[in-house]
């Protein structure tokens, strides 16, 4: 969803939006943009392009934009501190920098009485000022979809109606975000391992606007009550580019779940069958010290940084931040029976409440537990 152009120097193309004369002469589009490979564009990508016909103007919008100059970037990235910006460059620019993606690119007409239109560009001439420019992205609530979503519903007011979809919603941003996986499924255990139950939360039709797909499927829905008519908010879709998507093999062999399980069985069989303790203990340093740095990122990604998304994150009860003394308990003159028995009570108590608790539990995850269990025990019967 982020956009590959980080622009730092755009001229705003205020004359654009600052010309009510021109309102009947300019024309709305959504532009949506297919996912794409890489792990910035797998969702997919949302923009606004106003084009005035009178002037010859032809202008996109784009909230997903930030600047690689900021000073300590990676820092803010990390701790979900990164301001990301709207930007205003020429459809052309926005042409160039699609063209060369292999993506498709759907256009849809956008349909504004003239009062609205008037007020959609004083909205955008807002935004692009000094002091609002900049915003605190948030992958769920605030993004370069919500914000066109947010501003058509400020443009319109009470004009713009949804359908009703009922009041049972089934899914959640995560089941949401699952759907664009299926080409990184190893990416998909890392994303649900970090993300807490925040993305378990319910995801209607307007909160799954966040996501540029359901942006542009949901606004097609969506109708504009102008005087005493009932006029479909977008019109047909045309594509710009246009691109088959990649169709991925989801069978077994794709599967962690499947490779861990394998894993499991093969430590299962280390531990019973391996009688050289060096053999074992170098085993244990390495294993312990993959979860060490897992539990590590656990602590820093749910109590130092910003991401919502990843508080109140249930995974930390079998990651959980005593895990790095299991270097000292490996090669300890002292037993430390009490942690490899609170190891063995974390895992088994997670099992037990992923019924329970209100967040999704990837199935990847159950191997490794039962691999906390197995080499715990181990040590506790040494």
């Amino acid at each position: 969803m982020l956009n590959r152009i980080f622009l730092v120097a755009l001229i705003p193309f205020f004359y654009l939006i600052n010309t009510p004369a021109s309102a009947q002469e300019t024309e709305v589009y959504l532009l949506t943009c297919d996912p794409g490979p890489e792990s910035y564009t797998m969702y997919g990508h949302s923009a606004l392009r106003l084009h005035d016909s009178l002037s010859g103007t032809d202008v996109v919008y784009n909230w997903g934009v930030f600047d690689f100059s900021t000073p300590n970037f990676n820092y803010k990235f990390a701790r979900g501190r990164l301001n990301y910006k709207l930007a205003a460059y020429s459809y052309k620019s926005f042409l160039n920098e699609y063209g060369p993606t292999n993506r498709t690119v759907y256009s849809q007409r956008v349909y504004l009485p003239e009062e609205n239109l008037l007020r959609l560009k004083k909205l955008l001439n807002e935004n692009l000022k000094p002091e609002n420019v900049y915003y605190r992205y948030d992958f769920f609530r605030d993004n370069c979809a919500t914000r066109i979503r947010d501003i058509l519903e400020e443009a319109l007011a009470e004009k713009l109606v949804y359908p009703d979809k009922g009041k049972k919603v089934k899914a959640t941003f995560r089941k949401r975000i699952n759907e664009y996986h299926k080409g990184v499924l190893w990416m998909d255990v890392g994303i649900d391992l970090l993300l807490g139950s925040p993305a378990d939360e319910k995801c209607g039709f307007r909160e799954s606007m966040f996501l540029p797909d359901y942006l542009m499927w949901n606004l097609s829905e969506a109708f504009v009550i102008d005087g005493d008519k009932r006029v479909m908010l977008l019109g047909p879709e045309k594509k710009v580019f246009d691109h088959e998507r990649p169709v991925y093999d989801t069978g077994i062999l794709m599967q962690p779940w499947f490779w861990l399980t394998i894993a499991f069985i093969a430590v299962l069989l280390f531990t019973f069958f391996v009688r050289s303790r060096p053999v074992q203990n170098i085993f244990d340093t390495v294993f312990w010290f993959i979860l060490t740095l897992l539990a590590l990122l656990m602590i820093f990604v749910n109590y130092l940084t910003d991401h919502v998304a990843m508080g109140q994150n249930f995974n930390m009860i079998w990651l959980n931040p005593l895990i790095p003394i299991s270097f000292y308990a490996i090669f300890s003159k002292y037993k430390l029976y009490w942690f490899w028995r609170a190891q063995v009570a974390f895992s088994v108590i997670f099992m037990l409440v992923i019924v329970l608790i209100n967040q999704s539990i990837n199935p990847a995850f159950i191997p490794v537990l039962l691999m906390i269990i197995i080499r715990s025990y181990y040590r506790l019967a040494e």
